[in-house]
């Protein structure tokens, strides 16, 4: 029953993967990087999809389901989706519009204006929208969003079934 948890979860993540290069596409047609609306489902859905996949790991498991079982259904889930994110918005920024850096690297201004400690001292670099960058964030996300995981996979796989 783990390879049918591991195909539909699977598939579950393609949806959420085919979801984010689509708001990153449509970002890029209508030149709305910033908008704060489409960036902030950038991380909830992601949430809400890795749910999905344990909650329907757990319908396909009649109810019993280990907490692993949870994990590793939210955990495929997520790495599909932020994979996809991450090479996206890698390929958007440094192949296919690469104006769209300063775009951005001016809101990253603006907000290191705001924090006028940290920005003053410099600690925080520019970002420089690299491979090694987006391989870092990527990484990065996985693993705080896998905490999510972790605490809504206790929730499912304990919920006493009915």
């Amino acid at each position: 029953m783990d390879a049918k948890i591991k195909r539909d979860s699977f598939y579950i993540g393609l949806v959420g993967a085919f979801l984010t290069a689509g708001i990153y596409i449509y970002m890029w047609q209508a030149q709305d990087y910033l908008n704060a609306g489409l960036n902030t489902s950038l991380y909830l859905y992601p949430i809400i999809f890795g749910v999905a996949a344990q909650i329907w790991g757990r319908k396909i498991m009649q109810g019993k389901i280990a907490f692993k079982q949870t994990v590793l259904a939210y955990f495929i889930c997520i790495v599909l989706i932020f994979f996809t994110e991450s090479i996206t918005h890698y390929i958007l920024l440094n192949h296919i519009n690469p104006e769209a850096k300063d775009i951005l690297l001016e809101a990253w201004k603006g907000v290191g204006e705001q924090q006028k400690g940290l920005a003053r001292d410099q600690v925080f670099k520019a970002p420089t929208f690299s491979l090694s960058e987006f391989a870092l964030g990527f990484a990065t996300k996985t693993m705080i969003f896998t905490v999510v995981g972790l605490i809504t996979g206790l929730f499912v796989s304990k919920i006493p079934q009915r």
